[in-house]
């Protein structure tokens, strides 16, 4: 068949998803939502099971780049360190021990542990839950650079 390639015996991948080494994503919204519903699990790092930091890491190194593996080490990593109540598509907020990515001025993507799967929610409304639950701030906001 013309639209599958075969990478292993008997193994197939439609051609239109092979993308060469040195791609760039530059929709990165589009590599997020490979995430949406998969299952939160802390540590987890693959479609059975990630957690918030590692959607932040696999994004970079979709597009052949390094991001830490940990928010702790992420929120340091990160450039900017912009406290701001307005938003806008690829800023990253952190928290301690958590982070999200906006996708727009009003919601966010994030594996979330209470939620138990990646899900898209209200910015503000994330900020204050976290906040009411976890007792936990916004350390930091940063955006997507690759």
């Amino acid at each position: 068949n013309k639209k599958f390639a075969e990478f292993e015996k008997n193994k197939w991948i439609l051609k239109k998803d092979i993308k060469k080494i040195n791609h760039v994503e530059k929709d990165y919204l589009k590599v997020l939502k490979f995430f949406l519903k998969t299952k939160y699990v802390w540590g987890g790092k693959t479609y059975k099971g990630i957690d918030c930091s590692a959607i932040l890491q696999l994004l970079y190194y979709y597009n052949n780049k390094f991001y830490p593996r940990d928010t702790k080490e992420q929120l340091t990593y990160s450039i900017k360190n912009v406290k701001k109540n307005r938003f806008k598509k690829g800023d990253v907020i952190f928290w301690k021990g958590h982070v999200a990515i906006c996708i727009n001025a009003k919601k966010l993507i994030h594996a979330y542990g209470p939620e138990k799967k990646v899900i898209i929610k209200s910015i503000n409304k994330t900020i204050e839950r976290i906040e009411r639950t976890a007792k936990l701030t916004v350390k930091k906001v940063s955006s997507i650079k690759y």
